[in-house]
């Protein structure tokens, strides 16, 4: 998801007016579908049509759900268009200068959010740093792969700080094991304590990942939904925060 801000997607709409036809730039639907081609992006792929078919809502979905480098690249192309309509005279409204300024912040911005889940108002962010590993599965749309790197990317950060990235040999079969809860958590409160009952549900979630892990490691590579890999690779996000952000 990219980090653009409502003010900037409003001063988007404001120069496009794309529920009106457009005023400065009047987009027709082949004009419209050849912009986001040049840059190799198919605006009737479903993925864009969540909320409506309208040139408006596909122009959001895409504002919400591609990384800031592909919707800055998108925004500088339209920016072009702008700047040659004022060379020309015909306007005097620079919208070009605001639309470079909006492509400026989104490409300093240290990280993106993931998309969001389908169908509904809630997105999260997932951990930058399981985010980039994962990206070029997303871009792709091959969520099976991106689910079982997100797995085995906090498999790897289990082994990178206790020496060990079986879940099961960590906190036991059934998160009773308090051995790594030091390195992994920060602390190592009194059992029977609320912190206690915390970690151990921690302890759960790395459990169920290495079990998911364990089951897709088994079984030949097969389409997942994308609201459902989104919701996996969430959980492998939590996973990794816990033990990566001590204080999360």
């Amino acid at each position: 998801m990219s980090t653009i801000s409502s003010a900037d997607k409003q001063y988007l709409n404001n120069a496009l007016r794309l529920q009106n036809n457009g005023w400065i730039i009047r987009f027709t639907e082949e004009d419209f579908i050849q912009l986001f081609e040049e840059e190799g992006i198919d605006i009737n792929n479903k993925k864009y049509l969540i909320s409506g078919t309208s040139k408006q809502n596909r122009f959001d979905k895409f504002l919400e759900i591609e990384d800031n480098k592909t919707v800055a690249i998108l925004i500088l192309r339209l920016a072009s268009r702008f700047r040659n309509r004022e060379l020309a005279g015909t306007i005097s409204v620079k919208f070009s200068e605001g639309l470079e300024k909006i492509v400026q912040t989104l490409l300093i911005q240290p990280h993106k959010k993931s998309s969001s889940i389908s169908n509904t108002d809630i997105s999260v962010s997932i951990h930058p740093d399981l985010y980039r590993h994962i990206i070029p599965y997303l871009d792709r749309e091959d969520y099976f792969t991106a689910v079982q790197e997100s797995y085995k990317f906090v498999r790897q950060k289990l082994k990178s700080i206790v020496g060990k990235e079986s879940a099961t040999a960590i906190f036991g079969e059934n998160a009773t094991k308090t051995d790594y809860h030091i390195p992994l958590f920060g602390s190592q409160p009194a059992k029977g304590t609320p912190e206690s009952d915390s970690y151990k549900g921690y302890a759960y979630i790395h459990l169920a990942i290495q079990f998911l892990r364990n089951e897709q490691a088994h079984s030949l590579a097969k389409d997942i939904d994308r609201n459902l890999a989104l919701h996996f690779i969430t959980l492998a996000s939590v996973a990794y925060t816990l033990i990566t952000d001590k204080n999360a």
